[in-house]
């Protein structure tokens, strides 16, 4: 019973873990002929060239257009499940620090602040522009029959996407595809014994070093719970030790090293039914690259 609420749990947790760290997860695989994965840092500028994008089609259509700040490279690395790298623990703990930071930016960013002042017939207006219109939806399945997922067409943001990806549909299409292979795979994986035998060891480790967690679900679960009604300075000195004990275990027992190798091997199985899917995705990416580099110079 213990095994299945462990994976349970954990499938979900997964997804920031592991797939929601793309071409980390990725760069394991042996691309085809002319196609490759991104790294983190061109993922990056893809990003930054997209809001580039955006402000420059707001402000053709008559709205100003703040560019939000995109996540860095150890930004991207909070909310792990597991977390085998010490040094970055203890600088960030579990990366609260972003939390916060975001929290700060969804707040006060001058783009929200902007549109929270407009009356509500222009904030409509410069929502249809920035996101396009609701009524008018692009869709797609969900691999695994997981459902359907929509979003608007138009506005600036897909304008955006066009530029960087060529068409913007076909992006949102492939990309939640293969980005939403997760559930094809994420029970099997946690359930894994392999898996299972490293979260015991983890789990010993931190008992020995007085912090008895079954895994690493349950210590997240338990510093949400214990920080609940700490400052933030308090609540960032806690996360600190706690997360330099948990990362220390994660090495010491290769719990780290066996989950990245087993997540990638799973994924690398499941995507041999979407090899279409991904070699698109991969040239798609690759031209987004080429285009942010020119918008960005």
């Amino acid at each position: 019973m213990r095994k299945k609420t462990f994976a349970a749990a954990a499938v979900t947790a997964v997804v920031c873990c592991l797939a929601g760290c793309g071409s980390q997860a990725q760069q394991g695989s042996v691309p085809d002929a002319g196609v490759r994965d991104l790294t983190v840092q061109e993922e990056i500028a893809i990003e930054r060239a997209e809001q580039r994008l955006v402000k420059e089609c707001m402000a053709e259509r008559g709205h100003p257009y703040w560019e939000f700040p995109v996540p860095g490279v150890d930004e991207r690395r909070a909310g792990r499940y597991v977390t085998d790298d010490v040094e970055w623990a203890r600088k960030y703990g579990y990366g609260r620090v972003f939390e916060e930071r975001g929290e700060d930016i969804r707040r006060d960013h001058p783009t929200t602040v902007h549109q929270n002042k407009l009356r509500p017939q222009q904030r409509a207006a410069y929502t249809r522009a920035l996101d396009g219109d609701s009524r008018d939806r692009m869709s797609t399945e969900l691999p695994g029959a997981m459902g359907t997922v929509d979003t608007p067409r138009g506005g600036c943001a897909n304008e955006a996407r066009t530029e960087l990806y060529e068409d913007a549909e076909d992006w949102f299409v492939t990309r939640k595809t293969i980005e939403g292979i997760l559930p094809l795979y994420g029970q099997d994986l946690m359930e894994d014994v392999r898996l299972t035998k490293s979260v015991a060891k983890w789990a010993h480790c931190m008992k020995e070093a007085g912090r008895p967690f079954a895994d690493p679900g349950e210590l997240r679960q338990n510093r949400t719970v214990v920080t609940e009604g700490m400052s933030s300075a308090q609540a960032h000195r806690f996360d600190k030790g706690l997360a330099v004990l948990d990362a220390t275990c994660a090495r010491n027992t290769s719990l780290g090293t066996t989950m990245r190798t087993l997540e990638t091997s799973y994924r690398e199985k499941v995507l041999k039914r979407y090899e279409k899917e991904r070699d698109d995705y991969r040239r798609m990416r690759l031209h987004a690259l080429r285009q942010a580099e020119d918008v960005l110079s």
